[in-house]
């Protein structure tokens, strides 16, 4: 039989271990700080999604509030994200499971059976990968204060007109609820940043990237500043184009405009999103498209862009110039049964001049649509 008492005293340590009140605590719970005192007090015991709410917030399991088992063990200094990979990740190189094994060094050291070992640096799985060459972005930080710049300086106010876009991710991921998110070439987390907030159920998102540096600060960032209680980190440093994630493993895969960073690999990377979703879940992303190869303004600005880049990048844009219906016709070649669209905001007017105005950020002038394409 359970303790009550027991169990009551268990949540109340708890509680005091992340200094919180009893009313910041229901707060987080969704629950009246009556409520809180009664559990503390042995008089009465949470229902089964109030405890597993709990075991989230105060990183334990059910069993270790109501029987006192320990969910790891505490003289091991590991993250439980790190501990969790153990069941999602693949060998990049053989497609083997791997394992994290603590047993060959002081270095947290991921292992397939065919000895193929990656290593846990700074909090980030790495499987030493590199940026594309000339595009080596992360490098434009030169430490984690300049990082830290990034996140609180205003956006381009090109991408802000239209619909509020991460109002609109938002009500897609409220109402799709996943436990398990895989935010894809995540960069230093624009998208998903503004999702974590509001996040009011138990999720795992793991932040994946090229870049070690990047995801280093990522995990300081998120871990202290950006803190969600009922959202667990996990970073891997690795190609989004060949995911060391097993197949039908996670429950979406985020994306702001992470495809499209991921430049020629971009369609293997949607492909691998899809291979790496469970059966009817979802990719939820935004993504660039010109209003119509039959627009007078779309043809202007194409013309434009062609004419301010060199003969290689020539081809890899004529490439990305998609409008919404040749999209959606990708979406279905890479095993999206359903997919839909909204837009949030449309092309920029041209210009009177005929020089292309952007050295950065070339596409900003395109329109800008949300897509939520489902795995059947």
């Amino acid at each position: 039989m359970i303790n009550k008492l027991e169990v009551g005293k268990r949540i109340s340590n708890l509680r005091k271990t992340l200094n919180y009140s009893q009313s910041e605590l229901a707060e987080k719970l969704d629950v009246s700080t009556q409520a809180v005192s009664k559990w503390e007090t042995g008089a009465t015991l949470p229902d089964i999604e109030i405890l597993l709410k709990i075991s989230w917030i105060c990183n334990t399991s059910i069993n270790a509030i109501l029987e006192g088992d320990n969910f790891i063990d505490e003289n091991v200094d590991i993250d439980r994200g790190l501990l969790r990979l153990n069941k999602l990740l693949i060998c990049p190189k053989c497609k083997k499971l791997m394992k994290l094994n603590m047993q060959k060094s002081d270095t947290l050291i991921y292992e397939c059976e065919n000895n193929h070992q990656f290593h846990v640096v700074d909090g980030v799985v790495d499987f030493r990968t590199r940026e594309i060459p000339g595009e080596q972005w992360s490098l434009s930080y030169r430490n984690y204060e300049e990082y830290l710049h990034e996140h609180y300086w205003p956006c381009n106010p090109n991408y802000s007109r239209g619909l509020n876009q991460s109002d609109v991710i938002w009500d897609e991921i409220s109402e799709l609820r996943p436990r398990v998110i895989l935010d894809i070439a995540c960069g230093t987390g624009q998208g998903i940043k503004h999702q974590i907030k509001r996040i009011n159920w138990p999720v795992t998102i793991i932040m994946v990237d090229l870049s070690h540096r990047i995801l280093k600060w990522n995990k300081i960032f998120y871990s202290t500043e950006w803190r969600n209680p009922y959202v667990e980190m996990i970073y891997l440093a690795c190609d989004g184009a060949n995911l060391p994630i097993l197949s039908e493993s996670v429950d979406l895969v985020f994306s702001y405009s992470g495809y499209e960073s991921m430049q020629a690999k971009m369609i293997d990377g949607f492909r691998e999103a899809n291979r790496v979703l469970k059966s009817k879940k979802h990719t939820v992303y935004n993504k660039s498209v010109i209003e119509s190869f039959e627009s007078e303004n779309s043809l202007k600005w194409m013309n434009l862009l062609l004419s301010s880049v060199n003969e290689e990048e020539k081809v890899w844009w004529k490439n990305e110039f998609v409008d919404v219906e040749r999209w959606l016709s990708i979406c279905t070649s890479s095993g999206f049964i359903v997919n839909k669209s909204t837009q949030i905001y449309g092309e920029l007017p041209i210009p009177d001049y005929d020089t292309f105005p952007f050295e950065n950020e070339m596409a900003q002038w395109m329109a800008q649509y949300i897509f939520v394409s489902q795995k059947p």
